[in-house]
């Protein structure tokens, strides 16, 4: 549990006529940070490189996409893994400019509301939201582009099963 799952990124750049050499640089920071909660209120971030989950230990992900390049990156979509051995916690996914999709199939298909189905009391199939818990990854669409020089954050939660 001490490791932190490695994310990928797509990153498409549509090229300019003139600006053929000019073109994105786009580079990921993944941190995760143990949250606890004060009974004042308080709330604390210890790096998970420093700690030892354990059952029911909240863990944040940042995920900050930096563009160093000379033009925008458009169509940014950040991926981020929720490590075997957690949950994602429902309504955790957070970022200005993407809205989140999650997979059930470690990344090989997505939804904003992913479905699964179940024998109903009748025994026909019965198509429901899939339980948080049943997520394997969630992935950041970005809206707009990041501009050069600029920087995107996108977090998310897990708790430690």
């Amino acid at each position: 549990m001490r490791s932190i799952a490695a994310s990928s990124l797509v990153v498409l750049a549509l090229a300019l006529p003139g600006l053929a050499s000019a073109k994105p640089n786009v580079t990921l920071k993944l941190t995760g940070s143990l949250v606890t909660k004060a009974a004042d209120g308080r709330t604390t971030m210890t790096p998970v490189e420093h700690i030892q989950p354990k059952a029911g230990d909240e863990i944040e992900y940042d995920i900050v996409a930096s563009n160093a390049g000379t033009t925008p990156a458009v169509r940014l979509i950040p991926v981020g893994r929720i490590p075997a051995g957690t949950a994602y916690v429902d309504g955790s996914a957070k970022a200005a400019r993407a809205h989140a999709e999650f997979s059930l199939d470690g990344g090989k298909t997505w939804s904003a509301s992913p479905t699964v189905t179940v024998k109903g009391p009748d025994g026909k199939p019965v198509v429901k939201k899939a339980d948080p818990s049943l997520y394997t990854a969630v992935r950041f669409v970005t809206t707009g582009a990041v501009a050069p020089r600029a920087s995107v954050a996108y977090t998310y939660e897990v708790r430690v099963k």
